[in-house]
């Protein structure tokens, strides 16, 4: 396969055109009556059945991106002729764990979930987008919340096929550069891999029973921010059918431009790693995997984020958002929402807010010239402590409200329902996380089984029935009977959950603000 320059007109119009071509059947015969192997279009793969589940893991729907691959499009996985084995994950995508770099680059990997025996017809597919501020996390789990495995076992019961999956994370997945000579770096490669995944569902997944025509995506934090985006790449349409954006960061579907990046975090990352002169790309590609992870690590926070995808002219020629509110993403039906208190672990990054003075100081910090409108609204007095007036001023303006403006632009331009929630429950049954409350992406342990240190309640289990009740509906049926499409009702899910109108997050005045951009 020639070499693709990324950032360039070439590169979508080879992808686009390939898009099948990249991904063509093996030659290998693949026979036989052994439950646990599915014949994948590159060869055969042996899972494992537990209780009705099989599991099939470390599948490659890609090569390995090393080398002179390291920020190119995703090439097709090389073909095998003898059954591989599916037992274990692949390795992780290369991230910071804490101080220590974990993962490698070979890491293009997917992993399914489905029936054992298989059912007679069909069934949805649920691909999960990770969180993570597209610098950390797996396909594999994460350690919030108890420690939560991504797995099928909670979801397939329901009559789903469940797919989880890795992409090229932090600055080896979405570095752009303006680097001196014929190969500018563009970024985005993280998103091209969520393409290529996609791709590989769209001509894998009926192997494993599911319905390439219902493939419903759903994601938190970083993840839910990526699928906006990924709801109006024109290489992308056709790829899924349904979405859930949950407690999307980027806020309101907008992301950072191809300068943006290039200006910031790209030249950051050059000049950490002693690439920002002539040849710049190939220095950046001849550093160590460990040394380019280092040179700039991903934040979380209140502030923008230093990773993800951007504005190219390409893989997303205009913001996601735009590009909805005039009708050209795709429709589909879409679940938008967050939590009540999404910034409770965020706000230390604005200081210690011990009283009005430096409740103050911080809302100037995160909001910029519209602070004193924000205060006015807020003021610490009506609240516990100025502490909890600074999580729900952030909370409402950075996420309740970007969420409820999504949700309008989305119902008013298509004619598939849009169904917006706010996730109103906390981890009781352990007191840290109870002092957390219904914190930033709380929501995604209740569609996996509880494998981690935590352990439900009962109230918890019912919050949990109705998240994967509503979310498996919406990916079988493309509408839900029981939850009205949004206007400005929402969903308040809880163990009581209602269905109301009620706007105490002042939405009417955060769409007369302007967020400092970019944008968290």
């Amino acid at each position: 396969m020639k070499t693709i320059v990324a950032g360039t007109a070439s590169t979508l119009l080879l992808l686009a055109a390939a898009g099948c071509a990249l991904f063509q059947p093996s030659p290998t015969a693949c026979q036989g009556t052994d439950p646990a192997v599915v014949c994948t279009a590159d060869g055969p793969v042996r899972g494992t059945i537990d209780h009705g589940v099989l599991a099939v893991k470390g599948i490659p729907y890609a090569a390995p991106p090393t080398g002179a691959r390291r920020w190119q499009p995703p090439a097709p996985p090389t073909p095998w002729s003898t059954v591989r084995d599916g037992a274990r994950f692949g390795a992780i995508c290369p991230q910071l764990a804490g101080t220590q770099v974990a993962g490698d680059e070979d890491c293009l990997t997917v992993n399914v979930w489905t029936p054992r025996p298989a059912t007679a017809g069909p069934l949805p597919v649920m691909v999960f987008f990770t969180g993570g501020g597209n610098h950390a996390f797996s396909g594999q789990g994460a350690g919030v919340f108890g420690g939560v495995q991504y797995n099928g076992d909670r979801l397939v019961p329901e009559g789903v096929v469940f797919v989880s999956f890795n992409y090229r994370l932090g600055a080896l997945g979405f570095l752009a550069h303006a680097a001196p000579g014929p190969d500018p770096l563009a970024g985005n490669y993280g998103s091209l891999d969520q393409i290529a995944m996609l791709r590989w569902v769209q001509q894998n997944i009926a192997a494993f029973g599911g319905d390439p025509k219902r493939v419903f995506l759903f994601g938190t934090s970083a993840g839910g921010g990526n699928l906006c985006a990924l709801m109006t790449a024109p290489s992308a349409r056709g790829l899924f059918q349904g979405a859930a954006l949950q407690s999307s960061v980027p806020t309101g579907c907008e992301i950072a431009t191809l300068a943006d990046v290039q200006a910031g975090a790209g030249a950051r990352v050059a000049q950490a790693l002693g690439c920002d002169g002539p040849g710049a790309a190939a220095c950046l590609r001849a550093k160590p995997m460990a040394d380019v992870v280092r040179a700039v690590p991903g934040t979380f926070g209140v502030f923008p984020r230093l990773y993800g995808p951007n504005v190219d002219g390409q893989v997303f020629p205009e913001q996601p958002i735009a590009a909805i509110r005039r009708g050209a993403h795709t429709a589909m039906p879409v679940i938008v929402g967050n939590s009540t208190q999404e910034t409770m672990q965020f706000v230390g990054g604005l200081g210690p807010v011990p009283d009005g003075a430096s409740y103050a100081a911080a809302v100037r910090k995160a909001f910029g010239a519209p602070a004193d409108r924000i205060l006015a609204q807020y003021p610490a007095a009506n609240y516990p402590t100025p502490r909890d007036a600074l999580v729900r001023v952030t909370t409402d303006g950075l996420f309740t409200c970007q969420s409820r403006r999504v949700a309008r632009v989305l119902a008013g331009a298509q004619p598939q329902p849009v169904y917006r929630y706010l996730f109103d429950h906390r981890l009781d049954n352990d007191p840290d996380q109870r002092a957390l409350g219904a914190v930033h992406t709380v929501e995604h342990p209740f569609f996996f089984a509880w494998q981690g240190q935590y352990r439900p309640t009962e109230a918890d289990l019912a919050v949990q029935r109705l998240l994967v009740g509503h979310w498996t509906s919406l990916a079988r049926d493309g509408n839900l009977t029981t939850w009205a499409p949004a206007g400005d009702a929402y969903l308040r899910i809880s163990d009581r959950p209602l269905l109301t109108r009620d706007d105490d997050a002042r939405c009417d005045f955060w769409d007369t603000v302007t967020l400092p951009w970019p944008h968290l």
